[in-house]
């Protein structure tokens, strides 16, 4: 394996929608933070009364769930030896790269606001290094663009197979994609399946998103035999 690409799919991560910029709970957090209505983002913690006539509500409004998975993934050993590439795919048809080098902010409040800088700004830079870049773009452009050998949708309702087994098939192909669901709860979007090579699941019962990204990643670092010494080599 060459290098695994990992992403988030249909993340529960958007701006407020239109229809529920005027609902006192959205005013009430945008004055609070001192932005504008349409700058800040959907929040369930926040807007939760406004949200229940918004379609599919019961998948929205989560960007909590995108920021834990992508703390994990980006924390681990793989990352940090240079074998995985990291998107996020939102529902509003955005796709975020985040550079493997990111260090991403801890505190929830700061990663929204760097999420809602993105949507001003789409570019991230320091030190003349992009961090993070965000681009108007469909889970099909991203899967044409990168060319995986393999694509893996992990679901509840996928076929379960052993962690060992799971680890050997994507270590196998040179260049596979693991999309995990960024979302609460309900199903993928059939478009999103449509994608998948094959639809598994590690688990007998529902896993967090985090939590799923943090076994799949343990799974093929094992498979890979990465050890400590394995990364001492590695430094320069």
């Amino acid at each position: 394996m060459e290098k695994l690409i990992l992403v988030i799919v249909e993340a529960a991560v958007e701006l407020v929608p239109k229809e529920i910029r005027d609902h006192p709970s959205v005013r009430a957090e945008a004055r609070r933070r001192g932005k504008r209505v349409d700058e800040i983002l959907l929040d369930r913690s926040y807007h939760h009364a406004a949200m229940k006539n918004l379609p599919e509500n019961w998948k929205r409004g989560r960007p909590d769930i995108t920021h834990f998975t992508l703390l994990e993934a980006l924390g681990s050993p793989l990352n940090k030896l240079g074998l995985l590439e990291t998107y996020v795919q939102l529902r509003d048809g955005h796709i975020i790269w985040i550079n493997s080098e990111t260090r991403l902010p801890r505190i929830y409040e700061r990663f929204k606001g760097l999420i809602e800088k993105l949507y001003r700004e789409p570019v991230v830079e320091a030190d003349e290094k992009i961090l993070l870049k965000m681009e108007r773009k469909t889970l099909k452009n991203l899967i044409d663009e990168l060319k995986p050998d393999l694509k893996i949708l992990l679901s509840e309702d996928g076929e379960e197979i052993g962690w060992k087994k799971l680890g050997k098939l994507i270590t196998s192909h040179q260049k596979p994609m693991i999309m995990i669901g960024g979302f609460p709860r309900g199903d993928f979007n059939p478009e999103t399946k449509k994608h998948a090579d094959k639809i598994i699941k590690i688990w007998p019962t529902a896993l967090e998103a985090w939590t799923v990204t943090s076994r799949i990643l343990c799974i093929i670092e094992q498979n890979l035999n990465i050890q400590q010494e394995d990364n001492d080599r590695r430094r320069p």
